[in-house]
């Protein structure tokens, strides 16, 4: 059998790309090749024994509220369990969250849509830690986030709760709110102080906390606007400016040319000589 084809029912999936591997585990982007439209999922395939285990202990133990297990399917290959997830397209917090925060207003939405985006989640608390963890953190471009499944498992520990979950969360909150917008925000205080004490139980106690000290939209709008529309026309404001760069330096360019020719600087010297003779004719008087 191809080691890159995994087969389960009435699905062939062909594996298309590898975004983590390791003794412990591995992580695949695979397509199924058997539908018609050919639709792309995340596959852990597990190949420690005892990590296996852990694993379908974690999910057999999960107190998590929802419908069904967090996965799509499970199913054997060879020595290896594997476990299907839908697949999202990687996009980075880390890496896009420094272009998008344009006011203090958006840190904390930011940090609303995380807490949100873990209370959501499917996953067992112990997985849901790998993710924030190992900062498997996406943002879109409407600020809304979304986590990924290409968790590393070697550091899996069954024994992790939503109070561990949510102590972790928050010093990615910490780490979003301290992003210099020239602002110091009562909702940074205020968390940090509270992780600090370990003060945190809940999800629903740091969602709170952002929610109350959070800048009242209308206090904001008009800076947020500002600073919203110039980041989104950034390219519209460059293209003016290299413009305006352009004509400034033709002008100086002609007077340059006035000073060579006429000793001075009046631009309507480079034009005069041409207007006051035509032909036979002296426009300047007699």
């Amino acid at each position: 059998m191809d080691q890159d084809v995994y087969r389960i029912d009435n699905m062939t999936l062909k594996c298309v790309s590898v975004l983590f591997q390791s003794a412990v585990n591995s992580i695949l982007v695979c397509r199924d090749i058997s539908a018609y439209s050919q639709p792309y999922y995340t596959l852990l395939a597990v190949s420690d024994r005892e990590k296996s285990k852990l694993l379908l202990a974690v999910f057999a133990d999960s107190e998590r509220p929802g419908e069904g297990p967090a996965y799509l399917r499970s199913f054997m290959q060879g020595d290896q369990i594997c476990f299907l997830f839908r697949y999202r397209e990687k996009r980075r917090l880390d890496a896009f969250v420094g272009g998008q925060v344009v006011s203090s207003r958006v840190r904390e939405q930011i940090c609303v849509n995380l807490v949100l985006a873990c209370i959501e989640s499917p996953l067992p608390w112990p997985l849901l830690y790998l993710q924030l963890d190992q900062r498997l953190i996406n943002i879109e471009k409407d600020n809304s986030v979304f986590l990924t499944t290409d968790f590393d498992l070697g550091a899996l520990d069954a024994s992790l709760t939503e109070s561990d979950c949510v102590v972790r969360c928050a010093d990615v909150l910490l780490d979003i709110l301290r992003i210099n917008t020239g602002r110091d925000l009562k909702s940074f205080a205020l968390i940090k102080g509270k992780a600090f004490r370990k003060a945190y139980a809940q999800f629903a106690e740091v969602y709170r906390d952002i929610r109350l000290t959070e800048i009242p939209q209308d206090k904001g709008r008009v800076s947020a606007r500002v600073k919203e529309a110039f980041a989104k026309h950034r390219d519209v404001w460059f293209r003016i400016l290299l413009i305006l760069c352009v004509a400034c330096a033709a002008v100086a360019i002609m007077m340059l040319l006035s000073f060579v020719i006429f000793g001075d600087f009046s631009l309507s010297k480079l034009f005069a000589g041409s207007l006051e003779t035509i032909g036979t004719e002296h426009l300047g008087g007699a």
